[in-house]
């Protein structure tokens, strides 16, 4: 009979949902402080693709493409996504570096007052270290201490960059973090991607509104799970790893304005 069919499609769907894969998603749950100011941030590995949240940021988030290394920063409220092109940004850094090496040029030449002058507009513009203007080299420093943190463990770092001091991170392997391993080469292809930003275009993001962090990446097998600046303004502590049992879509939500990101 008809019930009867009905009552055997719905046996073979459930005996096959269990036979199937579940698909899963990462999730890190991280502390920050900024200036006195507690935060927490998420980090969602669906796939090949993660988002990024912050609580100082709320209904905003980043998305962060692996396979073509693209970056999208969504803003929900004006449902709006503006689009970071890597082609795009690569030309813009590659400007960038000539005109950074002609500003440092011309601020070693000012004399002490007009270089406050000129230190004042970098900074409204964004660039508060005038000596950190054009690319850049981070080498990395074994400190000899070993921590643990949310039960994993870490070995610290000094992060330099050039010849100065800028943080240190406690790096980690995936042996102790025990993320999916495509996750967490997902992961580790954002956080790579991260530190050559911080190499190329430190004083570019931040002209843009957006800091980078002191990662200090020692190689590829290596994420921070805590990380701290030179100053102590700011600092991020990893504070839990889960597994949802759920394939997130990560994706530019239907109905969005999209704008590409304009660095001329």
């Amino acid at each position: 009979t008809v019930p009867q069919k009905a009552v055997a499609r719905r046996l073979i769907a459930a005996i096959t949902s269990f036979m199937t894969p579940v698909e899963a998603a990462t999730r890190l749950i991280i502390d920050t402080l900024d200036r006195g100011i507690a935060g927490k941030a998420q980090i969602v590995i669906s796939e090949d693709r993660i988002r990024v949240t912050h609580s100082s940021l709320p209904r905003q988030e980043m998305l962060f493409f692996a396979k073509d290394r693209q970056v999208l920063f969504v803003h929900h409220a004006r449902k709006e996504v503006t689009r970071v092109d890597p082609q795009m940004l690569q030309q813009s850094i590659d400007q960038f570096a000539g005109l950074a090496e002609q500003l440092k040029e011309q601020r070693a030449r000012l004399p002490e007052d007009k270089r406050e002058q000129f230190d004042a507009m970098l900074e409204s513009l964004g660039i508060m270290n005038p000596d950190q203007i054009g690319a850049a080299q981070l080498t990395l420093k074994a400190l000899g201490k070993t921590d643990t943190v949310s039960g994993i463990r870490c070995e610290w770092w000094q992060v330099s960059r050039d010849d100065e001091v800028i943080g240190q991170s406690c790096l980690s392997k995936n042996e102790n973090l025990k993320i999916d391993a495509a996750d967490f080469g997902v992961l580790i292809r954002m956080a790579d991607y991260m530190h050559e930003l911080q190499l190329t275009a430190g004083a570019l993001m931040s002209s843009l509104g957006f800091a980078l962090p002191p990662l200090g990446l020692l190689d590829k097998t290596t994420v921070p799970i805590q990380l701290k600046n030179a100053g102590g303004r700011y600092s991020a502590t990893l504070n839990a790893i889960d597994r949802l049992d759920v394939s997130l879509r990560l994706d530019i939500p239907s109905g969005y304005r999209i704008i590409d990101m304009k660095m001329n």
